[in-house]
């Protein structure tokens, strides 16, 4: 019997990249925070987008960066609009009215992700367009335009044969401080549709041609990820949208997350993974109109939870009381 849709398989050979001793760190597009919550509610030790949504490989590459040598923002990497503070290289949740709040912000961000960096088995690096915005005063690539005039920016579209040559250092970059590290590339499903159907198709395939290059050229470094084809050639129809048609649903995330976990997770973790999920529930409970009886009740059964699963998992201990 034909079977009428394209399955994409998990990849082979990367089983254990991905377990419960060790960290990951993740940036790039909405779909990085998309994965990542999965991770956290699996009690992974997982950071994720320590300097908020990013979306094109220039900025990515900034902030990646910044970690490897310990940039410390100062109020000089800021700028006011309409009192409220932003940073060019940040996403606007980090935007405040106070500017102490903001660095403290950054700064404590990029500090949980360079102690997680020093002790990770992967960085996780998603590309949402090859499309960037550069200030015309100074050239400067931004991660975010912070709904500033459209005058102050002129636009470019990355080619492949930069994506690759940038990004070829990045992973030299990272290696060289963390030996056996390993850099998996995905590429977004989230359609960018302000620059057409069309810029969209060209945006997503220059870099898929980007990464690519960069998987032939590092193999022993560098892993791809199809989340863009299992969204575009497996699930293939707009049910798999929310209702902007242009982000993935809670059921397509949950369907690429699937094939993400069976392709980096031995069976093992997955097991725990399941185990873990069932304490994030827990955790995440309300109690609406319980008695005082029945939540402390619930509570006991939390802690007794927490302490099973640590005392049989102690690299659990971290995640749970950090």
């Amino acid at each position: 019997m034909n079977e009428f849709r394209t399955i994409v398989q998990p990849l082979e050979n990367q089983q254990g990249l991905i377990d419960h001793s060790h960290p990951v760190v993740m940036l790039g597009s909405c779909f990085s925070d998309n994965v990542g919550q999965r991770l956290c509610d699996g009690l992974f030790d997982c950071i994720v987008n320590p300097c908020g949504t990013l979306y094109n490989p220039a900025s990515i590459a900034n902030a990646v960066l910044d970690l490897l040598y310990d940039r410390d923002y100062t109020i000089d990497d800021l700028f006011q609009h309409e009192g409220v503070w932003h940073s060019f290289s940040h996403h606007s949740r980090f935007s405040d009215t106070d500017p102490d709040r903001v660095l403290e912000s950054i700064n404590e961000s990029a500090d949980r992700a360079r102690k997680a960096l020093s002790s990770a088995s992967a960085i996780i690096v998603t590309f949402g367009t090859a499309y960037l915005f550069r200030l015309r005063e100074n050239h400067r690539v931004v991660a975010n335009c912070h709904k500033m005039p459209a005058t102050m920016f002129s636009r470019e579209m990355l080619p492949g044969d930069k994506i690759t040559g940038l990004w070829r250092k990045m992973v030299k970059e990272i290696t060289a401080r963390y030996p056996g590290m390993k850099v998996v590339f995905t590429v977004s499903p989230i359609r960018h549709l302000a620059n057409g159907a069309h810029g969209n198709q060209i945006s997503k395939s220059t870099l898929l041609l980007g990464v690519d290059a960069l998987a032939r050229e590092m193999p022993e470094s560098v892993v791809y990820f199809p989340a863009y084809e299992i969204m575009m050639d497996d699930l293939r129809d707009y049910r798999f949208y929310t209702a902007d048609m242009t982000h993935p649903s809670d059921v397509a995330v949950d369907y690429i997350y699937d094939v993400f976990r069976r392709s980096f997770m031995t069976d093992d973790t997955r097991d725990l993974e399941q185990q873990c999920l069932k304490l994030s529930r827990r955790l995440k409970h309300r109690h609406i109109s319980a008695t005082t009886e029945a939540v402390d009740g619930f509570e006991a059964g939390t802690q007794a939870m927490i302490s099973e699963l640590v005392a049989a998992h102690p690299e659990l201990h971290h995640v749970l009381h950090q």
